[in-house]
């Protein structure tokens, strides 16, 4: 019987531990510090959690194309910010707005994204 009492209180202070480690968070990768915008054409774009992806191929001021890695919310968080998972499409020249990432890595945590049409989507700034 203290073997099955010992063996669930193992895992009742394991198993919360998995979901915990498989996340990090938004100072882990971005600075609260530096803001910036990046305007460019969509490359790729992943509707997958736990965070919305867009990758954007951005000019820089050497003339060289560089790829951008533009995070956001999971999929529910931007689905009610009005995304559709047409929203944003290979192609497309967005202009995106965001806390940059550390230690100059090319990355941005959307604030505001600005489609080609204008149409602007706003979303908060940590996760």
């Amino acid at each position: 019987m203290k073997t099955i009492v010992h063996g669930l209180i193992f895992f009742g202070l394991i198993l919360p531990a998995g979901p915990a480690m498989a996340h990090h968070s938004f100072a882990a990768e971005f600075s609260y510090e530096h803001f910036g915008t990046r305007t460019g054409e969509v490359v790729e774009v992943h509707y997958v959690n736990p965070h919305t992806r867009i990758f954007v191929a951005v000019t820089n001021e050497s003339g060289e194309e560089e790829i951008w890695d533009a995070q956001s919310h999971a999929i529910s968080t931007v689905l009610r910010a009005g995304w559709q998972r047409d929203t944003v499409r290979v192609g497309e020249n967005v202009a995106l707005e965001g806390f940059l990432g550390l230690d100059n890595s090319r990355k941005l945590w959307i604030s505001k994204m600005t489609l080609e049409d204008g149409t602007v989507f706003t979303l908060s700034a940590g996760n």
